[in-house]
């Protein structure tokens, strides 16, 4: 009992004392969180195979064009923390409909841009009102979901964002061959307004609204500051950056120019393995939700970033052996099994310890520390597999696995709620 008492008292305890007002498999569930989920990213996923031909079409070089790429992910990144604020200050429903309206409005205006730099501004703001809309959702989740349900909530959730993305391109290489470069940006521009009409219409809201309308007069008295916020949670924080460390390179797609290159696979083949990959990693993602509030937080990422430092060990091994084409294929497929079961594992911890008189805050640097180790994993893989060996990539992100791994063994306390 007294472990039991140790872990409550801990930042890592859930908190907001939010009674179980969502549950995970409901009607109500899929329509406010699943459902629009699914819709953005579709919208996202959609306009994905029209970026590469819209960029070419304005005649710059490889290097140039592949900056529409890293200008949604630096406005990705650059939105965590802004996001946070605007939360906290403002409140998640302002957030919430302001992340897709300006989807919406960047993407009808890619129809009307003349120049690449304005290519490069609307992907930047893009990426910025994507961020916004994953941290209201995933606010939303850590104020209002009990932790008995947060680990399906926020597996389901980015499992059918990635459903999403997934069947988008298809539709949108369509669209795009059919009309014009510029009119998935259009399809993606509506979508993004189904998707919030119907958070607006199902979701929580409005209710959230309402409640902040009141504030309490000592509101003001429980805010915290940058150094609360971080310093209790830094163990915490540890975990969130060499997950994104561990999952960059395989988020890159790397493992696949790897592939391209050691064992000069085409197009086609690639396909195969990524086809073969989306169909492994979907229901995994989704028994993971499950496993996280069954079992507990550690028993599941415990073991999912030990298989992950070991599939990439082994990769490792392959690499240095130069092992067939065989050996790479099983073990790229248990790298993406074991990667699977620890997706949505990190941001349900971060909505677990998310402190509720800064949620917001918290929410922006953790998400800003997972997606900066994000950015940079796939750097220091490509880095080290030019300089060095591909054996000494794989090797780097098998350490950061096991990283994660110790520091979850060793100093973080379970963060699901003991019944």
């Amino acid at each position: 009992m007294a472990g039991e008492n140790e872990t409550t008292s801990t930042p890592a305890a859930p908190v907001g004392g939010a009674p179980d007002r969502q549950v995970a498999l409901s009607w109500n569930q899929f329509l406010s969180t699943y459902l629009p989920a699914l819709i953005y990213a579709l919208g996202a996923g959609i306009a994905l195979p029209a970026v590469p031909t819209l960029a070419k079409s304005f005649n710059v070089g490889f290097g140039v064009a592949s900056g529409v790429v890293t200008a949604f992910l630096l406005g990705n990144l650059a939105g965590t923390i802004p996001s946070g604020w605007l939360i906290d200050r403002f409140g998640r429903r302002s957030v919430m409909i302001a992340g897709p309206l300006l989807t919406s409005a960047t993407a009808l205006t890619v129809w009307f841009a003349h120049s690449f730099p304005e290519l490069l501004i609307l992907r930047f703001l893009s990426g910025c009102a994507a961020q916004m809309w994953v941290m209201g959702r995933l606010a939303g989740i850590s104020q209002n979901a009990p932790a008995s349900q947060r680990g399906k909530l926020v597996s389901w959730m980015f499992g059918m964002d990635n459903t999403g993305k997934l069947a988008g391109p298809v539709l949108g290489g369509y669209i795009a061959s059919e009309w014009s470069p510029t009119a998935p940006f259009l399809a993606y521009s509506a979508i993004a307004l189904v998707a919030l009409a119907l958070t607006l219409t199902f979701g929580d809201l409005r209710a959230e609204s309402v409640k902040r309308a009141a504030p309490t007069p000592s509101a003001a008295a429980r805010q915290l500051s940058l150094w609360q916020v971080i310093v209790p949670r830094l163990v915490y924080f540890g975990v969130a950056l060499f997950a994104g460390l561990t999952r960059g390179p395989v988020t890159a797609d790397l493992l696949h120019l790897y592939a391209a290159f050691e064992y000069a696979l085409g197009p086609a083949q690639i396909g195969y393995l990524a086809t073969g990959a989306a169909l492994i990693s979907w229901p995994i993602g989704f028994i993971a939700g499950w496993i996280l509030d069954r079992f507990g937080r550690k028993r599941t990422m415990v073991p999912g970033f030990t298989g992950v430092s070991i599939s990439m060990a082994l990769l490792a091994a392959s690499a240095y052996g130069h092992f067939t084409y065989a050996w790479y294929v099983g073990l790229f497929f248990l790298a993406v099994a074991t990667q699977s079961l620890t997706g949505g594992s990190v941001q349900t911890v971060g909505a677990d310890v998310a402190p509720p008189e800064a949620r917001g805050l918290f929410l922006g640097i953790w998400r800003f520390t997972g997606q900066g180790g994000q950015a940079i994993g796939p750097i220091i893989f490509a880095a080290l597999a030019a300089q060095v060996s591909y054996g000494s990539a794989f090797l780097f992100t098998a350490g950061c696995a096991a990283c994660v791994a110790a520091l979850l063994i060793f100093f973080v306390p379970e963060t699901r709620a003991r019944h």
